[in-house]
């Protein structure tokens, strides 16, 4: 597994975003620099870096949470109700400088092409659709978060940026999914020394058309285009059908928890993922614990507290009713049952009780068993637990600090039910196939309900909420299928006014707007609520 880090000295000493506020830059050269493919590689792992930073964050995102399936968000219940308090906190309220420090690196390495030397032509087109992958995928993200959103100029700019349209967001977006599509195949992926690349962190052919694939999905849902649904359903079918790279569906839910999630890190499921390992992250000072995934916010019992009474008055934790559990995943046979959740309704802790006693009369206190009415989120099982003697203290309990696993974006059950949903938006029977791939691999029999579109088309849904439980994907495909009634009630009440103003996508960080451009505004709805 490769070591990710920031390579600082590829880094100018002022902001790689200053375009963004106008402030004067002076030009930064890389005259000793390009020398070899290893100099293009570290470029590649500082964007990795970048890409560790956001999408494997030590806290989810909001929207993780606004799509998180739960009873009680707890203290992030604020993002489910819209709550302008909470989405302009200055702790938690996201920006987007970092998806520009991204692009820059790879707008800084493209500029310096004719710097390169000692590189073959072949391998220069390498490591620059490897980082337009990058870019291509930042772009996608602060199309969905944002909506609107400024296009990066060149590296030297001083020029006033605006924000651009979606559209044109997206539009960029494919432009460079499309430069990295020719990338190899995952299997003949190699890096600067010339050895064969494990990490799926590097992109690869699979992975871009499944980019290309979830942009056009996103496209459709915006704007009801057949044809959007169609290249969606072409790029995923490349994946799915083994045209640009071996993957395959782990064989059952329990191997895909180890597998896939878990530690093992080692899946053929997998398409594209960041890496999260011990080797880059130094927990020893750590007394937090880093909920990688929306869901492992829901992360208690057995991991983090010894008894699942803890939960019980713990309201600032989401949490999750075992009756809601039971009514996503309906039927009993269904493996993710089992092996998503902790001894599911099951769960108990030794109590007491007040009973008459009928010999004397008085009242005496019981010892009760008390079946936990809270599920226990078990997608997750390596806990990664303080080893260090400050952090754990005299009282000695062992903070959880995380849980073993890389961060997967992409598997291949996401992108088959993703084509199930394009394959019913153009009223392909073949929808159905695919969905039944996903409840057969969980135990299930096939689908035979109503094939009525937007029946299947909410089946698939309710699906992708059973199989990528926690998994950050819900909020997105809520919006996607105009599902907003799913994520809370204040957003099901939203009223087309509210949505063509920005309240799907966040505000513009405050931080942005306080700086000298003019042409910087805030999103409309969000600053009606200022």
């Amino acid at each position: 597994m490769r070591k990710i880090f920031i390579i600082l000295m590829l880094l100018p000493c002022f902001s790689c975003t200053d375009w963004l506020n106008v402030e004067s830059e002076k030009s930064v050269t890389y005259l000793n620099y390009f020398k070899s493919e290893s100099d293009l590689e570290k470029v590649l792992i500082s964007i990795f870096g970048y890409e560790k930073a956001l999408y494997a964050p030590a806290n989810p995102e909001a929207f993780g949470y606004v799509g998180l399936l739960c009873d009680d968000a707890g203290a992030r219940k604020g993002y489910k109700e819209l709550n302008v308090l909470d989405f302009y906190s200055n702790q938690y309220m996201e920006g987007w400088s970092r998806y520009y420090s991204l692009i820059y690196l790879v707008n800084m390495l493209e500029e310096n092409r004719y710097r390169f030397e000692n590189i073959s032509e072949e391998r220069t087109d390498y490591w620059i659709a490897q980082a337009n992958f990058a870019k291509a995928l930042a772009y996608f993200t602060l199309a969905q978060k944002w909506g609107e959103a400024p296009m990066a100029p060149s590296t030297e700019s001083i020029d006033v940026v605006g924000k651009s349209s979606v559209e044109d967001i997206l539009q960029e977006a494919i432009r460079c999914a499309e430069i990295a599509l020719s990338l190899p195949t995952h299997e003949n992926l190699t890096d600067a020394n010339g050895e064969a690349v494990t990490s799926k962190q590097y992109a690869s052919l699979g992975s871009v058309h499944t980019l290309l694939a979830n942009i056009y999905a996103w496209m459709g849902g915006l704007y009801g285009e057949t044809s959007y649904w169609e290249k969606a359903e072409s790029h995923a079918s490349q994946v799915i059908d083994g045209k640009v790279g071996f993957y395959k569906l782990e064989g059952d839910i329990k191997s895909v928890v180890n597998n896939t999630l878990g530690g093992n890190r080692k899946s053929d499921e997998t398409i594209f993922t960041i890496e999260v390992n011990s080797q880059d992250d130094n927990k020893y000072s750590s007394a937090w614990f880093s909920a990688i995934y929306p869901g492992q916010s829901l992360i208690d019992y057995p991991y983090d507290h010894a008894s699942p009474e803890a939960l019980e008055t713990n309201t600032d934790k989401p949490r999750i009713l075992v009756n809601t559990v039971y009514n996503i995943f309906l039927e009993e046979k269904d493996q993710r049952r089992k092996e998503y959740w902790k001894e599911l309704g099951e769960a108990s802790y030794e109590g007491s009780t007040w009973e008459e006693d009928p010999e004397t009369g008085d009242w005496v206190e019981v010892p009760v068993t008390i079946i936990s009415e809270y599920a226990f989120l078990n997608k997750w099982q390596e806990p990664i637990v303080s080893s260090n003697p400050d952090i754990i203290g005299e009282e000695g309990r062992i903070p959880l600090l995380g849980m073993e696993g890389n961060r997967v974006i992409w598997r291949l059950a996401d992108l088959i039910l993703l084509r199930a949903e394009c394959r019913a938006r153009l009223g392909m029977a073949t929808a159905v196939d695919d969905l039944d791939q996903i409840r057969i691999r969980a135990g299930l029999e096939r689908y035979d309900e109503s094939t009525n579109l937007e029946t299947l088309r909410r089946e698939i849904f309710r699906e992708r909420e059973r199989e990528l439980f926690g998994e950050g994907q819900r909020y997105y495909d809520a919006v996607r299928n105009g599902y907003l009634k799913e994520l809370s009630d204040e957003y099901g009440a939203l009223t087309d006014t509210d949505i063509k103003n920005g309240a799907l996508y966040l505000p513009v960080n405050s931080n942005t707007l306080l700086k000298k451009n003019p042409l910087m505004t805030q999103n409309t709805y969000w600053l009606w609520r200022e």
